[in-house]
């Protein structure tokens, strides 16, 4: 067996990932955040616009990162474009054989870290850029999301009103919110990965790729009904607004129960994988293709 390098782990990580950003695929994530931008962005302009005053820059990407409609959107997409991860064909066994299972395996841990961070940079931008010359830079909220219900009761149904509930302004800061939002989903995103990976190496690459199918339907079919069962989910556990009530700091799940839902699951998966590809066989290695 080779000898762990990081050195050929990054390396083959590198040349994965850059084959991915040049992938054609990479079109969907540009209709993505144009869907993205008017289905949350473009609201909550709305509502500033009429009240005449600015938003928070944050505030969009924390409004897409908690928004039930979109983040059956954002795994869906994400799981779309990493479909043929890892690719695995016959110049690749031979590529394994040369550097050494352990190595290709951080490889592609490293590879779909790189792919997860990248994807939600994309969507942060997407989010922040259009704000920046209509927007400020704040640890507090805007007063279009605390003060618009109020001041315009008969529009306090209004869609832009209902993408950034009380339970997160009521109860986090504005960079805690951006931040929690964007770790908690990263960790999401990373599952839906390791399944993929993780089935694979058994060779059973398309039941991986319909168990994360499942798992995303399940998830936001629980959420939208706010059944308690939702919390064996990973999504439920990457919506920071769902942790906490409207008014009280009692927390309907504490943030820690997700954390080391999150984690735990993360960890699970990467050990099958590590003991998985010491009992991975070459032979009939299209089958993981499949």
């Amino acid at each position: 067996m080779k000898n762990f390098s990081m050195k050929q782990s990054f390396s083959c990580a590198k040349i994965e990932f850059i084959k991915w950003v040049c992938d054609a695929r990479m079109i969907i994530l540009a209709v993505m955040l144009i869907f993205i931008y008017n289905f949350a962005v473009e609201p909550l302009l709305k509502n500033s616009q009429l009240m005449n005053e600015p938003l928070n820059i944050l505030e969009p990407f924390i409004a897409v990162a908690n928004s039930s409609a979109i983040l059956l959107i954002i795994p869906l997409v994400f799981l779309t474009l990493i479909a043929d991860y890892p690719k695995i064909d016959t110049n690749t066994v031979f590529y394994i054989i040369r550097i050494g299972r352990i190595n290709w395996l951080v490889g592609q841990i490293l590879k779909l870290i790189f792919m997860a961070l990248s994807f939600l940079a994309v969507i942060f931008l997407g989010t922040v850029i259009p704000m920046l010359s209509r927007g400020f830079w704040y640890n507090g909220w805007s007063n279009v999301t605390l003060k618009f219900a109020q001041q315009f009761p008969e529009q306090s149904g209004n869609f832009g009103v209902q993408l950034l509930p009380e339970n997160l302004y009521n109860q986090l800061d504005v960079f805690s919110a951006a931040v929690q939002s964007y770790l908690f989903i990263f960790a999401y995103l990373i599952i839906l990965g390791l399944l993929l990976l993780s089935f694979s190496l058994i060779k059973q690459k398309t039941f991986g790729f319909v168990m994360a199918g499942a798992i995303i339907s399940l998830g936001t079919a629980l959420c939208s009904i706010k059944s308690s069962l939702m919390w064996i989910t990973p999504m439920a556990n990457s919506v920071i607004w769902l942790h906490y009530t409207k008014y009280f700091r009692q927390p309907v799940m504490p943030i820690y129960f997700s954390v080391l839902y999150l984690c735990i699951f993360i960890l699970v998966l990467l050990v099958f994988c590590f003991v998985a590809i010491k009992k991975f066989n070459y032979d009939n290695v299209m089958e993981i293709a499949m």
